[in-house]
């Protein structure tokens, strides 16, 4: 039943909806009541603000569309962008809340990348079929699915708050931190809408805008999302999520001696926008990265020889003021781990080995075969790693609330070792002595390794977290291990696209020269092909690599005791939430831990000769509209999860922050309790209702509208119970004859408790 009415979603044939009348929508903003700073109106602007067009000065153009004027940039064999400034001489005031709201007509299949060079984001949105993120990516399979998202036919806006930056830079960026940002809050910023070739986006009808406008928020708390969060001594649910190309505004190497590198003169101000961000989206968990690729990003290791760090200060302030001034915050750091990287120490003592390769490297990436890795089964990796929870954790546990450590294996970092070191203690362990000219004829016997291995690495990371309960971080203290090392997340065999109309994509890919073999959306969720790529530890490789070694997958199996140990389950597409069965097979003893993986899309904004036209790009992008949280509200629908993290390209930038906001409240509203689908609860079939029991707190409900539309007056059969109250704001519902009968919005999610 569950999978039939997420295949009935995905085949939607309503394809033109009005969102009016069915369910009240949320909203982020009251627009009356914010101050109006600048506003560019495509129709009557005529040049009032300066405006750059690429690849010429007819890249855009202004169309009719639904009774408006909008600019529309045409679709063509290279990436285009127009780019805006906005707020010049308008006083704008660096550190100050905004808002920057674009309209938008959702008429057509549409995809748009938008970069606010203002706080130096780059998100962007999707309508209809359109994939949105790039069919093709450059470096990466980007798991491309198209379905019929119904468009409204009317315009939408699309908005984002932020916290404006002091310097801005002048025009494009730089991956390296050498961007030269002169432009400051007086001089206005520039606001970039952009769109990638025809064979990236073959059923877009271009970027359309009507409006941009940019708003200031004179009292930015006043928006931040009250988490009523269940009673005292019921176990509470987790959001987070880790920005991976962000930092760049505060960066070193040169942001100290070079000042206009920086986009903030006290990086840790910056980070205090991240906190700040958190608390408006509804989030209750901040992360950051302390290891990139294994490389110190600012914490003291006490010993530069152990590990170095060029801002050992940084965590530090960070904690500091999580302490001070947010400490409804919970605190999840992020770790890249492959041992500490100073000279002779574990990291850099080439203690791992691959099985048959001649060169003694795992994959064919040269600089990830150079950086730090460890064998797992080496005592002092162990140690190392302990050392590295004391120093980033442990001796910060009475300033904040840490959930645990959130560890995530890049290539060849914690790779599946057939070293020396490695098969004696396989000897040892199991009396069997096996060499790898053994291991490579006779398959059983690798099979056999690979069991022990990965029972070995689940020892490992519970050694962990039993360090850190052991430690005073927490009875309940976690150790999330994710072991998926791409950005987009895991792929389905092949480069294919999945949708709900392969005949569409088969004429679409033929027209171009990159191209990705359309699959069916219901036969990808029938025949749970998902689910079955991701309970495959042991992937493919290719020539004389063993890529299937450098990135050893999950083992869920390994994580069922309750022992403080979780393996992250990878999602973002729609077909990636779309079966039960694929969710609850990554279920540990404590709950189920989700991860959206963003694709980066990263430097795709280039002209036919493959040059960049924005500097170095890097985009996350989401559905438009509601339908930006209907993975989450399926994910909650099939697998109920407790912990849900993101995997950002980019700085956290909700581009439809209502609907996150409004799916937030509800998530953290419930208990982090087993729960149950009651089958039949709704009278209509796409709307799922899960109950989950807490003794005499009550029991709660999820209820989730899982499909494409809108529902209207569901009636729903409520478990027997005398007063039913919403989660979120404590009002009493009312019910009649143990039914109560709601409207929803698509991928809604509301949280409501019976007594």
């Amino acid at each position: 039943m569950k999978i039939k009415s997420i295949l009935y979603a995905g085949m939607s044939a309503i394809f033109a909806i009005s969102f009016s009348g069915n369910a009240q929508e949320p909203q982020a903003f009251d627009y009356s009541k914010l101050k109006l700073v600048d506003e560019i109106v495509m129709a009557t602007d005529n040049g009032a603000h300066e405006m750059r067009q690429f690849p010429d000065d007819n890249a855009s153009a202004l169309e009719d569309i639904l009774g408006q004027k909008c600019r529309v940039l045409k679709m063509g064999d290279s990436s285009r962008y127009m780019v805006f400034k906005i707020g010049a001489g308008k006083g704008l005031k660096a550190g100050s809340a905004y808002v920057l709201a674009i309209d938008y007509p959702e008429d057509k299949s549409r995809s748009m990348f938008i970069q606010n060079r203002g706080c130096e984001t780059g998100s962007g949105f999707a309508t209809g079929q359109e994939v949105g993120d790039c069919v093709v990516g450059k470096y990466v399979n980007n798991n491309p699915e198209s379905l019929k998202y119904p468009l409204s036919n009317a315009y939408r806006r699309w908005s984002q708050f932020f916290y404006l930056h002091q310097r801005f830079p002048n025009f494009g960026t730089e991956r390296h931190g050498d961007t030269a940002r002169s432009m400051t809050p007086d001089q206005g910023f520039w606001v970039f809408i952009a769109q990638v070739d025809m064979n990236n986006a073959p059923l877009s009808a271009g970027a359309a805008v009507a409006k941009i406008a940019l708003y200031e928020v004179e009292d930015p708390e006043a928006y931040n999302v009250k988490i009523n969060y269940p009673p005292e001594g019921l176990p509470r649910r987790h959001i987070f999520g880790r920005e991976e190309m962000a930092d760049g505004v505060v960066s070193v190497p040169h942001g100290q001696d070079k000042p206009l590198a920086r986009g903030m003169d006290n990086p840790n101000d910056w980070f205090e926008m991240k906190m700040k961000n958190l608390r408006f989206l509804g989030m209750n968990t901040f992360s950051k990265d302390l290891l990139e690729f294994g490389h110190n990003q600012g914490w003291d290791a006490g010993d530069d020889s152990w590990v170095a760090a060029s801002t050992p200060q940084r965590w530090r302030e960070m904690v500091e003021t999580l302490s001070a001034k947010y400490k409804d915050l919970y605190v999840l750091p992020y770790y890249e781990y492959g041992g500490a990287t100073g000279k002779g120490e574990v990291g850099y003592r080439k203690s791992v080995k691959p099985l048959a390769n001649k060169k003694g490297m795992f994959s064919h990436i040269e600089w990830i075969e150079k950086n730090a890795h460890i064998d797992i089964t080496d005592p002092d990796a162990l140690a190392d790693a302990k050392k590295m929870l004391d120093k980033t954790i442990i001796c910060y546990k009475d300033k904040v609330k840490f959930v645990g450590a959130w560890l995530r294996n890049r290539p060849s970092q914690m790779p599946v070792s057939f070293s020396d070191m490695a098969l004696a203690k396989y000897a040892d362990e199991t009396k069997i002595k096996v060499t790898r000219e053994e291991f490579s004829a006779d398959k059983a016997k690798l099979d056999a390794y690979y069991k022990w291995w990965f029972e070995k690495r689940h020892a490992f990371i519970a050694e962990l977290a039993k360090h850190l309960r052991a430690n005073g971080v927490g009875e309940d203290a976690i150790v999330l291990l994710t072991t998926d090392t791409s950005e987009p997340g895991r792929s389905l065999p092949g480069n294919v696209i999945v949708t709900d109309d392969v005949e569409l994509w088969k004429t679409a890919m033929a027209k171009y020269k990159k191209k990705c073999t359309p699959v069916s959306y219901e036969q990808v969720v029938k025949d749970n092909l998902y689910g079955k790529e991701i309970l495959t530890p042991i992937g493919g490789t290719w020539g004389e690599w063993e890529w299937q070694h450098s990135t050893p997958g999950a083992d869920p199996a390994n994580f069922k005791a309750k022992d403080g140990t979780m393996v992250s389950y990878s999602f973002n597409r729609l077909y990636t939430v779309a079966v039960p069965e694929a969710l609850d097979s990554y279920r540990s003893g404590d709950g189920l831990a989700i991860i959206r993986h963003y694709t980066l899309n990263e430097n795709m904004m280039t002209d036919k000769n493959d040059k960049e036209i924005m500097g170095y790009f890097c985009s996350d992008l989401d559905r438009a509209g509601p339908y930006c949280m209907l993975a989450e509200a399926r994910a909650v629908a099939n697998g109920d999860p407790r912990y849900i993290g993101y995997l950002n390209g980019n700085t956290m930038a909700r581009g439809f922050p209502q609907y996150v906001r409004a799916f937030n409240a509800a998530f953290l509203a419930l208990p982090a309790l087993p729960s149950k689908v009651v089958e039949n609860a709704a009278s209509d079939p796409e709307v799922v209702v899960r109950e989950i029991p807490a003794g005499k707190d009550g029991s709660y409900l999820a209820v989730v509208n899982t499909g494409f539309n809108p529902k209207k007056d569901v009636v729903i059969n409520i478990p027997k119970c005398t007063k039913l109250v919403d989660s979120v704001t404590g009002a009493e519902l009312k019910m009649a004859d143990g039914k109560l009968t709601v409207s929803m919005y698509p991928g809604e999610l509301r949280a409501m408790c019976g007594k």
